[in-house]
């Protein structure tokens, strides 16, 4: 996980980092057991806290004219053609459906009843990084592919979070 890495950088200059993983608490705490996370984590299956933070979640729709990935809305067709390669661990940049299939197995991981439920119910859920101060005042964010479909799973390195924080 790469917080774990980033978060031992963000100490160093004086920062906490938290990270809110969408799924059930029990559903977490088996998945860290055996992936063990260096940051605090918060579970939060309804998703409620990407809502406040206002971390969109694409949405699914048919009617081509109605999608618009800027605004959070894409087909099926679209989603199929888009091709990631974020971390460059695909041997081919992939479509996200089948680039998760493939991290899986490489990970050995195989997905779970729960999984499934999970992914029809935030499946489009977008990641976002947020430097919250004090205050509770958000002085600096990066939501994932906010601008385009092929940046899915591509996150801030640490040098730009660090350097984000730095400049604070």
């Amino acid at each position: 996980m790469q917080l774990g890495t980033t978060q031992e950088k963000l100490k160093a200059v004086g920062l906490e980092t938290m990270a809110v993983v969408n799924t059930p608490l029990a559903r977490a705490q088996l998945y860290f057991k055996y992936r063990p996370a260096r940051v605090l984590l918060a579970a939060d299956p309804e998703a409620e806290t990407h809502r406040a933070f206002r971390v969109p979640a694409g949405v699914l729709v048919e009617d081509e004219s109605k999608a618009s990935w800027t605004l959070g809305t894409v087909t099926m067709g679209q989603m199929q053609a888009a091709l990631i390669n974020p971390t460059g661990e695909l041997p081919v940049p992939q479509n996200p459906f089948a680039a998760m299939e493939t991290l899986n197995k490489q990970d050995g991981f195989e997905p779970t009843e729960i999984d499934q439920q999970i992914a029809a119910t935030h499946g489009m859920q977008l990641a976002g990084h947020f430097l919250i101060d004090r205050d509770g005042i958000i002085r600096w964010l990066q939501i994932e592919a906010a601008s385009q479909i092929g940046d899915l799973s591509k996150f801030p390195s640490d040098e730009e979070i660090v350097a984000a924080a730095r400049a604070l």
